[in-house]
């Protein structure tokens, strides 16, 4: 189903192809940013969850954005090449994250309440590989296409061949996700009080 800002999207997208054509990349970088900046810095909110680490995801794919630009070949859409920046730069944070997280001490996680719950849903995602999670976020909360979620996945230009064969494989990914969490979810349910 196409998206109802999909026209102009597209529109949009031409003047930014017109103005790097023109010369005009920073006025090019500063029309993708305002275009696609909001939704990337909320993919990367879902997938990263802490806001340092968002901050410094968004900070460097807006760069990265600004500095490729002039360079990108238009071999996909704008919106698949920025979800591409902006899940290598979630994956490099999570990278950094994970070391930093490795080096504290069982000492300096002393004032952590005992018995803390985290809720069925979001221990279901935490569970979920880095990749499983990127794809449940761009294709439930970030609306994004199949063919789109595919070339982002790639992270390159693709022939359509092997966009088309990614996005078979991150379907079926996307269905087995969901047939796990059903599974997970019912066999979680509290049963009903023992009949006699």
């Amino acid at each position: 189903m196409p998206r109802s800002d999909e026209p102009m999207a597209n529109e949009r997208e031409g003047q930014v192809h017109s103005l790097v054509l023109s010369g005009q990349a920073r006025e090019a970088a500063s029309l993708l940013v305002s275009l696609y900046g909001p939704e990337l810095q909320v993919f990367l909110h879902r997938v990263l969850g802490e806001v340092a680490l968002v901050d410094e995801a968004y900070s460097t794919t807006c760069e990265r954005l600004w500095r490729g630009l002039p360079g990108f070949r238009w071999e996909s859409s704008l919106r698949s090449w920025c979800y591409v920046i902006a899940r290598r730069e979630a994956s490099r944070c999570r990278t950094r994250a994970r070391a930093r997280n490795n080096e504290t001490t069982l000492s300096a996680a002393k004032g952590v309440p005992a018995g803390e719950t985290v809720s069925q849903l979001d221990s279901l995602r935490a569970a979920l590989s880095d990749e499983d999670r990127d794809l449940l976020v761009l294709r439930v909360e970030q609306d994004l296409t199949w063919k789109e979620i595919a070339s982002a996945f790639l992270e390159e230009d693709s022939d359509a061949e092997r966009v088309e064969r990614e996005s078979a494989r991150l379907r079926q990914r996307f269905r087995a996700i969901r047939a796990t969490v059903a599974a997970t979810m019912a066999s979680n349910k509290p049963s009903g009080p023992a009949k006699p």
